[in-house]
């Protein structure tokens, strides 16, 4: 049974996904305003396009549950696995540019300066979850689907009902 687009933003993953990309938004927001960091420009810009196009990656992946647009079976798996892989290489990037801009940005002043990277590391870690958790429910329902048919094709006819079917008795 697939979910509607209202029932995809209220279930948890849903939830999820939508708690991953707030905190991707806060924290480039807070990266930003607070004062970049001055050690390492390039690692400056590395993490405000990385965490920009990891939100915008999950705005759209999400959008995409949320208004229900795939309906077939084939677009229904490919959707499920790009998203699956999405979060996966979105979680590895935004770790590896939150460790790195951590470390290249020590001279924090602000308590908020060190609030980014932790958060975008949650944010990444919340979208792994998210990601699995979805593939791994829609991987039930379409074993739970197929064992059902499966079952169906598998059932022995009802001889009360097919006349054809019926046994023949000796006494005649």
């Amino acid at each position: 049974m697939m979910q509607t687009g209202a029932e995809f933003v209220l279930s948890p993953v849903g939830v999820i996904k939508i708690v991953s990309l707030l905190c991707m938004i806060v924290s480039g927001m807070i990266f930003i305003t607070a004062g970049d960091c001055v050690e390492s420009r390039v690692w400056t810009v590395t993490y405000i396009t990385i965490t920009t196009g990891s939100a915008l990656l999950t705005m759209i992946s999400y959008s995409s549950f949320a208004l229900n647009l795939v309906r077939t079976d084939r677009g229904l798996k490919t959707q499920h696995i790009t998203v699956l892989a999405m979060s996966y290489v979105v979680f590895c990037f935004l770790l590896i540019v939150s460790i790195i801009t951590m470390t290249q940005c020590t001279h924090s002043v602000q308590v908020i300066q060190k609030i980014p990277e932790p958060l975008t590391m949650i944010a990444a870690v919340l979208l792994a979850i998210s990601g699995t958790i979805l593939f791994l429910r829609w991987k039930s329902t379409v074993q739970t689907e197929e064992l059902h048919l499966h079952s169906q094709e598998h059932e022995l006819p009802d001889v009360s009902t097919d006349p054809g079917m019926a046994r023949k008795s000796v006494m005649v």
